[in-house]
């Protein structure tokens, strides 16, 4: 990829996300010239930009756009719902060029039949005389395409065409043609060329020519492939990154320091091969050591801070998300991004996205409540969602909060029994707040029916598995009527991580602090077996112990009048893992499993040890799934 194109893909991406941004401000205040010029503003660079990597397929249907946009910023047309639908879905297409010239470096072959649909379609809108957008109103969907009943309306038309008939030919003739037109109308198409066609046909009484038009439409029109609402296109992963300045030159600056550290560490061994005074060689390696300390320290925190990126990143594609599956449900939802400037490390940023599209379907699916069962709770018929970021020490804190009806409690026991997720007796017990855990129990849903957004009982299992893949944890709080809370806690960055080194069968391990809850010393009368499994109270409360050695493959040792037991929590609940001894806090480079490691299950990843053995970091929700099993 030449440095015009690579440009061009940075920069692209980051007009096309300013761009959607602008839209659906607009969208909600059509009065906001702000944010109209911003708009028009994001099409014309990025015209601009296609023309120097000579992307003439793109300028023109960028160009389109931008005329559109123009009659609205000199008054000749009003802001409506089908010019911001077909705005956003040129964004789209412009972004799925970027992604293939991203991958290959080149422009991408066909965009010739994208751009011309596009241009079609801004040319039919002009002319539609479309009504303006109110400022409370809500768009009911996305932009105008070839849907399958549209295709099926056309294919019956090729059908009657092609009666051998000749009786009541020109009426058939007519009729295909004008229901022909109607659908190309109806889907915000140009009908120019087919209604010429029509008139041509209609003289010369020539029904395969209009059967052959229809077929170029078919053909030349893909099918709308239906989107599930909820779901985000995929997107490539950023190979560049834009850094400040002053993070290079902070780099910069440690590295002259370094080399002085190193300096002086070469003149001090050279005083030892002259057999210079041991105590004060002892004495200026041990402040060579700390200072030493002090640079790597330094320079490892600049390092990571090259990486970081503003959570802004993640959170810009929430609001078209919501639109569109607000949308689909039929409930207005306004949502409010609060702290989108916290940052956090670049893999943080990137894998937040899929979790909290979980969280959010939830959100409009579950927990809003629809605008009439809103008023009559007392509630603005709009429900409001609170996507939050926020720096707490070295992690970061995302909420998504919602205003609808809250999580009902008994519903979630109904059908955690149905569900057999617990024992009837042990859900009688439970208290309100340990029921609401249920809902991150595999395959728990309390839909009753399976929608596009939810009810297939993958969502919060899914988003507890990913956050805490990553080191994060997930909470949830809700009050009834009031609302709810899904609280997402996370390291701010997952490339270095701090781990308690456990000794179990003659070998060393990591484990997670994140998930060290705390250490014990019980009498080993104190595990008890239950069937094939074993047990400890703990504070009243039973928590299965796993033998780590025997559970990584050794024989079972049971040696000792006491154990050394390891409380972690695993997926929410509490486990034990019996160790023979405990060791130090490291903070580690975590790297993950390669050659024969790869493919073992139970492995996190691996470091080196100062005295170069490698360090196994465990990846304890496997370990207790196989010890399970």
């Amino acid at each position: 990829m030449n440095e015009f194109v690579e440009q061009f893909v940075i920069e692209g991406r980051e007009l096309v996300a300013q761009g959607n941004d602008d839209l659906l401000a607009l969208e909600e205040r059509p009065d906001d010239k702000e944010r109209l010029d911003s708009a028009f503003r994001a099409f014309h660079t990025l015209k601009g930009a296609a023309g120097i990597v000579d992307f003439v397929a793109m300028g023109r249907a960028l160009h389109a756009a931008e005329d559109a946009l123009s009659a609205v910023r000199s008054g000749v047309a009003p802001v409506t719902a089908p010019l911001i639908d077909l705005c956003l879905g040129c964004l789209d297409q412009v972004g799925t060029w970027i992604d293939r010239m991203q991958a290959s470096g080149e422009i991408p072959e066909g965009a010739e039949g994208a751009a011309d649909d596009l241009v079609r379609r801004f040319t039919a809108l002009g002319a539609s005389g479309a009504k303006p957008i109110r400022p409370d109103a809500r768009p009911a969907g996305g932009a105008a395409a070839l849907s399958s009943i549209s295709r099926e309306l056309l294919e019956a038309q090729k059908l009657l065409l092609a009666e051998p008939s000749a009786e009541g030919a020109a009426g058939r003739l007519g009729s295909a043609g004008r229901v022909a037109a109607n659908v190309l109308r109806h889907q915000g198409l140009d009908t120019t060329d087919l209604e010429s066609l029509l008139q041509t046909s209609l003289l010369a009484g020539d029904a395969p020519s209009m059967a052959a038009a229809i077929d170029r439409i078919l053909s030349g029109l893909a099918e709308q492939e239906p989107e599930a609402p909820g779901t985000l296109p995929a997107q490539a992963s950023d190979t560049t990154l834009r850094i400040d300045v002053e993070r290079i030159e902070r780099l910069v600056r440690l590295t002259g320091e370094l080399l002085i550290a190193k300096n002086a560490i070469g003149h001090s061994a050279q005083l030892a091969q002259e057999g210079g005074d041991a105590r004060q060689l002892a004495v200026a390696l041990k402040n060579q050591h700390l200072m030493l300390g002090r640079l790597v320290a330094e320079l490892q925190q600049s390092v990571f801070s090259l990486r970081v990126l503003p959570l802004q990143r993640a959170f810009q594609r929430f609001p078209r998300l919501v639109r569109e599956m607000a949308a689909s449900v039929g409930k207005p939802v306004h949502l409010l991004i609060e702290g989108a400037a916290t940052e956090a490390d670049k893999s943080i940023v990137e894998a937040i996205v899929e979790p909290l599209i979980h969280v959010l379907r939830n959100a409009l699916d579950h927990g809003i409540e629809g605008p009439d069962e809103r008023r009559a709770a007392g509630k603005p018929p709009t429900a409001t969602v609170r996507l939050r970021a926020a720096r707490q020490g070295d992690r970061i804190v995302v909420d998504v909060e919602d205003d609808g009806r809250g999580i009902d409690v008994a519903r979630v026991r109904e059908v955690a029994q149905a569900r057999n997720v617990a024992p009837a007796a042990r859900l009688d017990a439970l208290s309100d707040d340990e029921v609401v855990e249920l809902i991150f129990a595999p395959g728990f849903s309390t839909a009753s029916q399976v929608t596009d957004l939810s009810g297939r009982g993958v969502g919060m299992d899914a988003v507890r598995t990913a956050i805490e893949r990553l080191g994060g944890r997930v909470s949830v709080s809700s009050r009834p009527a009031l609302g709810t809370v899904v609280r997402l806690s996370l390291p701010f960055t997952v490339m270095m991580t701090q781990v308690l080194t456990v000794e179990a069968a003659g070998q060393v391990f990591g484990v997670p602090m994140e998930a060290v809850v705390e250490t014990v010393r019980v009498a080993r009368a104190a595990i008890a077996s239950i069937g094939a499994a074993q047990a400890l109270v703990l504070r009243n409360r039973t928590v299965p112990v796993i033998d780590l050695g025997h559970a990584l493959g050794h024989e079972a040792r049971a040696s000792g009048a006491e154990a050394n037991v390891l409380i972690v929590s695993v997926a929410g609940q509490l486990g034990g893992l019996e160790v023979d001894r405990l060791g130090d806090r490291l903070d580690i480079m975590l790297k993950a499993p390669v050659g024969l490691l790869a493919g073992i299950p139970g492995i996190d990843g691996t470091t080196l040890l100062g005295d170069g053995r490698v360090l196994i970091v465990l990846d304890l929700s496997e370990i207790f799934r196989y010890a399970g099993s």
